[in-house]
């Protein structure tokens, strides 16, 4: 997958482009600093992928590139947050080496999310 974006701002978005069609399967948007609330709710990284492309290992391959360019940036460790309910986002962090840390709740909305550790 191709990578686009702009590394010099706090944060921004890559297209995960498949190689052999150029078809858009996926975004990532990378926060290299964070809120409190982002801190608490949301992570350093968040990635989505094509409803008609879920399933193929795409999420897995782009937090994997995700994880890349933030130790290439110098990064440790990132937080990654899923719903508790996103059993595929739960997965695919687990596959690239998550940490559960907790689950947390928005008090504004009251969503749970899960809250995982992936060391670099």
């Amino acid at each position: 997958m191709e990578r686009y974006g702009n590394l010099e701002s706090n944060t921004h978005h890559f297209l995960a482009v498949r190689e052999n069609d150029g078809k858009i399967v996926g975004i990532l948007q990378f926060h290299w600093t964070m809120s409190q609330w982002m801190a608490q709710y949301a992570g350093n990284i968040g990635y989505s992928v094509r409803p008609s492309e879920r399933r193929k290992g795409y999420a897995t391959a782009m937090l994997h590139e995700a994880l890349l360019l933030c130790r290439e940036k110098g990064m440790e460790k990132v937080l990654v947050v899923c719903r508790e309910d996103n059993e595929a986002s739960r997965k695919t962090i687990l596959a690239n080496g998550g940490v559960y840390d907790t689950t947390v709740t928005v008090p504004e909305s009251g969503d749970r999310y899960e809250r995982y550790w992936l060391s670099l």
